[in-house]
């Protein structure tokens, strides 16, 4: 995990009031193709707020 993607997964857990430990957890057990599809999903709804 680079620097980009711990920043992006630690204002996601503040934005939705969970642990980023758990989502950094999540995020290393992906493949690249659930990976990639995970972060459209995150940078989606960030930017809905």
């Amino acid at each position: 995990m680079n620097e980009k993607t711990a920043k992006l997964l630690n204002k996601y857990a503040l934005a939705k009031g969970s642990n980023s430990r758990d989502l950094k957890r999540e995020w290393v057990s992906l493949n690249a193709k659930e990976r990639f599809q995970k972060r459209q999903a995150i940078l989606q709804e960030l930017k809905g707020k």
